[in-house]
This record gives structure tokens, sequence and C-alpha cells, in this order.
């Protein structure tokens, strides 16, 4: 892993380092600082897609760094991560007004400028963290290609302002014993968590009637599940994702638990099933170079497939395929050369993420859907 160092106009490179380094830029009249993280194998050659991750109240860019856990999973996918920080005595982002959001703008501009990053743009972001992607995601002059909240919710007031909210994807999670961040909301500022998903399901033009799944309660001694409603069919591709966590606190799924916050679910793990979520709305390059790779020969269909599927490789090529469900359990993992059809009977209909890799690296990834 590679850590970089951006100490205002001058770039240093500390190789081997085991946490990204803290760093500033200076905007309206001081410095604000963050933690950049870029994937392992990180090379000018090819270009990444950047993920803005915010932290909660009273906390900071390390803290939400340890939380989410999310260096290890921006390694194996290709995310180059920043965790900036917010401001004052209570570490707050602004949710009112855009200062914070010409700060985020503003140090996604420096680091496209200073780093070799792609066209997309991905934003979660914990309670009040949560709260600032939803600002950020309808106030930047930046194009986001999905957002994730975690235990945040969206303000009325944003809502009755958000006329030309952009239609993008949305995944949201939330425990029903939040103490913090609570469920049904603190009227007249803030609307249940409900209420927030189905604004965005008519404002996405989703279908109204989700799928549901009853997640496995496989952690028996978290005092939680998972039920999981996807909205699907929006505009341009858009969709809502909620995962319901019943008898979860004020937390965040899979990370290790505060008991002062409630109850953390283990069942799922939050970030894996964001960073999944956002690999599957970058359609650019992700850690690839087309024009010095073999990815553009690299396909698989139909999509979406019934009873098979079809990989298509470029000749004398020897690579792995491997297929992850909606919560991030490998379905499958084969060996191909070539051409192949690959038996998918047995796989159940749904929303799937591949990964296609040779002996080096991460060639390209993708999502399917079986019907």
């Amino acid at each position: 892993m590679k850590t970089i160092i951006l100490t205002l106009s001058t770039i240093l490179i500390c190789a081997n380092s085991a946490f990204a380094q803290l760093d500033s830029i200076y905007e309206q009249g001081g410095y604000r600082t963050f933690k950049i993280h870029l994937p392992a194998g990180y090379s000018t050659n090819n270009q990444y897609p950047i993920v803005l991750n915010l932290h909660g109240l009273l906390s900071n860019g390390t803290q939400q760094q340890s939380i989410t856990q999310f260096d290890n999973i921006a390694d194996s996918k290709g995310f180059l991560v920043l965790y900036p920080n917010a401001t004052g005595n209570l570490k707050s982002w602004a949710t009112i007004g855009n200062s914070d959001v010409d700060f985020l703008s503003n140090l996604v501009d420096t680091i496209r400028s200073n780093y070799s990053a792609n066209n997309c743009l991905f934003v979660t972001g914990f309670s009040n963290g949560g709260f600032m992607t939803y600002k950020f995601a309808n106030n930047t002059p930046h194009t986001v290609s999905a957002i994730a909240i975690g235990s945040g919710n969206m303000s009325n007031s944003l809502k009755n302002t958000s006329t030309s909210a952009p239609q993008i994807p949305i995944m949201h999670f939330h425990g029903t014993t939040d103490n913090t961040v609570p469920y049904n909301g603190t009227s007249p500022f803030i609307s249940p968590v409900d209420s927030t998903i189905q604004w965005w399901v008519q404002h996405n033009n989703c279908n109204p009637f989700p799928s549901f799944t009853a997640i496995p309660n496989s952690n028996l001694t978290d005092s939680s599940t998972v039920e999981k409603y996807y909205y699907g069919d929006g505009t341009n591709g858009s969709e809502v994702t909620f995962y319901k966590v019943l008898n979860d606190g004020h937390t965040w799924s899979g990370a290790t638990p505060i008991p002062a916050f409630g109850s953390t679910n283990q069942d799922i793990n939050q970030s894996t099933i964001i960073a999944n979520f956002f690999d599957s709305f970058c359609t650019a390059t992700v850690g690839i170079n087309e024009e010095n790779s073999n990815v553009s020969s690299i396909s698989l269909y139909p999509n979406p497939f019934d009873n098979q599927l079809i990989i298509q490789l470029a000749p004398n090529t020897d690579y792995t395929l491997i297929l992850y469900d909606n919560l991030s359990r490998q379905v499958l993992k084969e060996r191909f050369y070539d051409h192949s059809t690959i038996n998918t009977d047995y796989i159940p209909n749904g929303i799937y993420f591949y990964e296609i890799r040779n002996a080096e690296k991460l060639l390209k990834t993708g999502k399917v859907i079986k019907h």
C-alpha cells in the first residue's frame, strides 16, 4: 500500500506506510484537513474512482477510517478514498449553507488535479456525515455517481429545496432503535427514515413496490436482524436500496460494537455492501488503463441472464471469474481460458457483482442480473 501526503503544494509518496496521512488544503481563509488513501498498486497509468467517506458528529476522518475499515476494501476495488475533517468544537458538517459543500467540491477538484482519478465520484457518511452526504449530493456542481448513508437522514428543509436534486442510486442503512438519529425522526425538522426513503423512491421514479429480502440471521449474539428493500427501475438507472436494521442502534453494521450506542448488527458488513454498490455504478475504467490491457476484449453476457452466462476473454489468456450476491457472499469462482459458457441454473434470481482477475491484478468489475 502507498500513502500520499499532499502538503499544500508539495506531493510526497511514502511507501509501505500503514496509515493515510493527515493533509490540508487552503479554503476560505484557512486550512481544511483530510486524509487520503491510495489503493494498493496505485499507478498514474491507471485511473481510479474517488470515494468521500464522511465522519459523524464529534468525530474525525481518522476515526471514520477505523470504524468503516474501508482501506482494505478500497485496495481490492481500486478506490481512492478521502477522509475529510469537519470543523468547529462539535466537529460538525455544515448542513445549512454551502460552506462544506464548497470545501468538499474543491477537495475533489484538488485530488483530480494531483492524482489519477476517473469521473466516478461516490459519497458515504455516518450520522452527521450521512446528513452531509445527502446535502452534498443535492448541491455540489460535480456529478455524483451514487451515495450511501449510515444512520443519517435528510432534513425536511433540504427536501423542500431540492427541486433540482440529481436522480442517482441511493443506499441507506438505519437502526430502528437509534437514539441519536431516531428512526421515527424529530418533528418538525427531520422526517421518519421511511419518509426519506419514499422521497427518493418518488424522486428517482422507481418502482414503488420493493423487492423484499430477509437477511439470514447469521449472528445470534447481536440481538439484531436486517430487512432489505430494493426499489429499482428508476430514471437513468437510478435505484433506492434500504437496509432496515431491526433493534439496532446508532452504529455501522459489521463494525466493532460500541455498547453506548446500542446493538451493532453483525449479519452484514456495511462497508463491503457499500463498496460493491459503488463498484457497480462506475462505468469508467476502475484501476485499469484499457489502452494498456486486454480489458476491452473481456465481456460477460447476456445481461440480464437466465440459465447461463458466457464469458468472452482475450485469446490465449487465463482469468478467474468471481461472482458475489448482494450480501457480498461468493456464489461462484471459476477459472477460464479464452471463451466459456457457465451454467447458472443453481443461482437464484437477483443482482450479482462480478470480478474478473488474472494472476496479478483485478481487471474488470460490474453488475449482472439474473431473471
